[in-house]
Parts: C-alpha cells; sequence; structure tokens
C-alpha cells in the first residue's frame, strides 16, 4: 500500500497508518471479545484513509509538501543559518554528529547543508567545486516558481526552453538546471523497451 519504503522514508502520517493497522490487527488476533466485522471496516476505512493520502502525495506537489514538509538549509555558501536550525530543533550538536557521520570534522568544509524530509543531512563539501546545487524548475508537470525566482530566470525563458524541445511544460515530468546552467528533462512519455525493474 505504502510502495517501497523503509521506515526512515516513511512521512509521519505513513507511519501513523501502519500503527494504527497493526494496532487493530494485534486486537483482532488477540481479543476474541472483538466483533471482527467492526475490526475487518475499521481496518479498510484507516487502510483506505492511508491509500488516499499516499496516492494524493503522489500526485500533488502541495500535498505531498504538506505532509512530508520542504528541505530546510542549515548551511549556505559556507554560513550557518540558524534560524533554519531553530525551526527544526536542530542544534549544532546535532549538526556536527551529522557532519561526522560523513566524514567531515570541520565545518568550515561544508559548502551547503540540507536537512531532507526523511531526516537525512545532504552535504556538499566546498572542494567539490560546484557553485550550487542543481535546481528544481519543473516537478510533476508543474512549474516550481519559488526555484526560478531564486536563480533570477522567468516562466517565459522556461516555457521557451520547453517548447524549443517540442514539448509543454505539463509534458514535463521533471526538469532540472544544473550547476552549469544546462537543463536536463525527463518527459512523461518517455518509455523503456524492456524495464529491467517494471511494477506489476
Amino acid at each position: 500500500m505504502l510502495g517501497k519504503q523503509t521506515l526512515s522514508q516513511m512521512t509521519n502520517h505513513d507511519f501513523i497508518t501502519s500503527i494504527m493497522m497493526g494496532a487493530i490487527a494485534a486486537n483482532l488476533a488477540f481479543d476474541t471479545q472483538v466483533s471482527y466485522w467492526h475490526s475487518f471496516i475499521a481496518l479498510l476505512i484507516i487502510g483506505g484513509i492511508g491509500y488516499s493520502t499516499t496516492y494524493l502525495s503522489m500526485k500533488n506537489r502541495g500535498v505531498r509538501k504538506w505532509f512530508s514538509g520542504s528541505p530546510s538549509v542549515f548551511i549556505e555558501n559556507g554560513k550557518i543559518l540558524e534560524s533554519n536550525m531553530k525551526k527544526q530543533k536542530y542544534n549544532m550538536d546535532s549538526l556536527n554528529q551529522s557532519l561526522r557521520e560523513k566524514d567531515i570534522f570541520n565545518i568550515e568544509e561544508v559548502k551547503y547543508a540540507v536537512l531532507e524530509p526523511d531526516g537525512h543531512l545532504s552535504v556538499m563539501r566546498k572542494e567539490k567545486g560546484a557553485n550550487l546545487f542543481p535546481v528544481e524548475l519543473i516537478m510533476d508537470g508543474k512549474i516550481v516558481e519559488k526555484n526560478l525566482k531564486d536563480i533570477k530566470l522567468s516562466e517565459d525563458w522556461l516555457i521557451k526552453e520547453v517548447s524549443r524541445r517540442g514539448y509543454a511544460v505539463n509534458d514535463v515530468f521533471y526538469c532540472v538546471r544544473g550547476p552549469d546552467g544546462t537543463l536536463a528533462f525527463d518527459y512523461k512519455d518517455d518509455r523503456l523497451k524492456a524495464p529491467i525493474d517494471r511494477e506489476r
């Protein structure tokens, strides 16, 4: 129902749904006074809610952000953003511990550090030489307006770049602008002739 997710990749609503369904199943198995019919209906309702939220999260980026949250930048251009850390209840000890787990013992080595929605810290070292992270411009056929504004580009420019390749924006599944300014596209109509791992 939740797809191939590990516990650390689950959102809060996925985790709560799993716990509730487990509790209902346990009561059904061990409490002989519980009505099987009521327990079955409860499992269907909780399962339906869990499936619906997962489906909506997959189809709509706004819903996905509401349930899963957005990445938080903790270090940008070598500067620690204390306000973002406070919002996420993250302290310097936790930050340093996460960096040490990535074999970084000097915070001055870090150019960017981003706390992902699943709780993992993504880090870019200064010596890697890249000026910026790749920037997502289109997701699920929708333009990410905030990212465009951050890099001082317009929607008209992006629409022209998509049109130049013979597509419309809603035909694009994913578009990212690399550190060197190049655009990489993945289109919704992409098909592999013989995919190795196909969901059935």
